[in-house]
């Protein structure tokens, strides 16, 4: 690993060398950093917050105040590090803020000159973008997330989140996942409680995530309307004390109806697909698996957790926000009916929770 810090100037001439023949003049005693001039003459202030270490919680605060900096000067903010992570890049650009890492991986907008670059897959030699943050999307410390996202706008005490019964977690791990949430900018420890401070980057990153989760489905084919074998599954499940709720497009055309859908889907517990359960099921509700042409799919979720915040009437279905999370990992229509979702039942409690964390800072 390198340990000399290429300079900013070097960096950039080498980032911009395909575009022309620019010339970066240091111009520190305006009250910026450099002075960019492009081949036609025209000229771009810019003004660098250099790092050789920056998280996601220490970047918000100095792109914050570097962005106020340069409303006044006029100047173009550039956030310069030897890594930057993928939250603190996402962190720069909410904020408004160019980045660029040693290596040359970078996010440049310059409007006045008309430039935008964005590189990625650069080697870095001056760092690595491992995070020593616990995994919050993991199965059990998810529990967490899910349980703050359901109610983003409230504050936490952390003994009082571990003991949730959504969550029933050590403390030891409570500590760990908050050490998480607050060191990427997820969260901020206020007045003794956690709170939420950009819940929606936080459902967005953990969709990215959840994507790549496996979990078991068995198709099946039954006889009827989509409607009726609903409710005669549900029934059954009811019947039988199997934990279940609809999921996926089937929860989405009861809380949004916006996509229209030919498979019912729903969660269940793994006593659902215990050998002597599955039986009962196919000869009881005239069920066939299939490999192709089903119309029921049942899934086992990763964690139970999934059926935390499910509506009972008329039939059991997945919250809002699960049902978010499974239509974003579908492929398809999934996303189409997933926004709609998110605009009626997410959106304005962590907008609210966003505004109400400003207030913190």
């Amino acid at each position: 690993m390198d340990s000399t810090p290429p300079p900013f100037e070097q960096t950039l001439a080498k980032t911009l060398a395909d575009l022309g023949d620019f010339s970066l003049v240091p111009r520190a005693d305006r009250g910026y950093d450099y002075c960019l001039v492009a081949p036609d003459g025209s000229k771009t202030l810019i003004e660098v917050k250099a790092y050789k270490r920056v998280t996601p919680a220490t970047a918000e605060a100095a792109l914050r105040d570097l962005k106020r900096k340069c409303e006044v000067t006029g100047a173009e903010p550039v956030l310069y590090a030897a890594v930057i992570s993928d939250r603190t890049a996402e962190i720069a650009v909410e904020q408004g803020v160019s980045w660029m890492d040693f290596a040359g991986n970078c996010r440049l907008v310059f409007p006045r000159q008309g430039i935008y670059v964005l590189r990625s897959g650069l080697r870095n030699p001056y760092g690595k973008t491992v995070s020593t943050n616990l995994n919050v999307f993991s199965p059990k410390s998810s529990r967490v997330v899910r349980v703050m996202l359901q109610d983003p706008i409230q504050g936490w005490q952390l003994n009082e989140l571990a003991k949730h019964p959504d969550v029933r977690i050590s403390p030891g791990l409570m500590s760990r996942i908050k050490k998480s949430l607050v060191a990427d900018s997820y969260a901020v420890m206020h007045d003794g409680l956690l709170r939420l401070k950009h819940p929606e980057a936080l459902l967005r990153d953990w969709v990215e995530h959840y994507r790549n989760v496996d979990q078991p489905r068995y198709a099946f084919y039954m006889r009827g309307e989509l409607q009726d074998i609903e409710n005669k599954v549900a029934d059954w499940f009811t019947d039988c004390n199997v934990e279940h709720a609809l999921s996926h497009l089937s929860a989405a055309w009861r809380l949004a109806p916006e996509v229209r859908y030919n498979v019912a889907t729903f969660l269940v517990s793994n006593e659902a697909i215990r050998d002597d359960s599955l039986k009962k099921f196919r000869e009881e509700c005239g069920a066939r698996r299939v490999e192709s042409g089903a119309n029921l799919m049942l899934q086992i979720p990763e964690d139970e957790s999934h059926f935390s915040g499910r509506s009972s009437e008329p039939l059991q279905m997945t919250s809002p926000l699960q049902t978010f999370l499974d239509l974003m990992s579908m492929s398809g229509r999934g996303a189409e009916a997933a926004e709609p979702i998110f605009d009626k039942y997410l959106k304005q409690p962590m907008k609210a929770a966003t505004e109400e964390a400003r207030s913190f800072q």
